[in-house]
């Protein structure tokens, strides 16, 4: 018997005299040191990419400290534009920077409000899971089964992709 699965030449014959019971124990101990081996690799990759997912959430972190930083000097910069070249009081230059950011969060906002008001739900699951509580309660057959019955009332066939 080997004491070590899996240190010999592959395709290499051992003893030819080995039991039945030490060829599967050779292999299930092979099998358990390659899944092992396997999830060792994955753990070392996965943090090797964790590591790089993290640089690059902080590169973006960094981008978007910086780009509010720029909007808010702009908008300094364009108030006081407006300021001195088309002659309005200071107030009333700010005025108009805040609100076309106002205008520009609005349309946003309402992006947003119909984007949600178009959601229809999980049409296809609720189809698909009425269905199987329907076939489960034996009041439809399986579609494939051959075997023909009534559909419940709102039961329609589930288009495949």
């Amino acid at each position: 018997m080997v004491d070590n699965p899996g240190a010999g030449a592959p395709g290499t014959a051992g003893d030819t005299d080995r039991s039945v019971g030490g060829l599967v124990s050779d292999v299930t101990g092979n099998l358990s040191r390659l899944v092992r081996l396997e999830l060792e690799l994955a753990k070392a990759e996965a943090k090797i990419e964790a590591a790089k997912v993290g640089k690059g959430i902080a590169g973006f972190a960094v981008f978007a400290v910086l780009a509010h930083i720029f909007v808010i000097l702009l908008s300094v910069t364009i108030a006081f534009v407006l300021y001195e070249v088309a002659g309005l009081p200071g107030w009333a230059s700010f005025a108009i920077v805040t609100g076309v950011y106002l205008l520009i969060a609005l349309v946003f906002a309402l992006y947003g409000l119909i984007s949600f008001r178009r959601m229809r739900g999980l049409e296809r699951t609720q189809l698909t899971t009425s269905r199987l509580g329907a076939i489960l309660r034996r009041e439809i057959t399986p579609p494939g089964s051959g075997v023909a019955a009534a559909e419940p009332a709102g039961a329609t066939a589930v288009p495949r992709n």
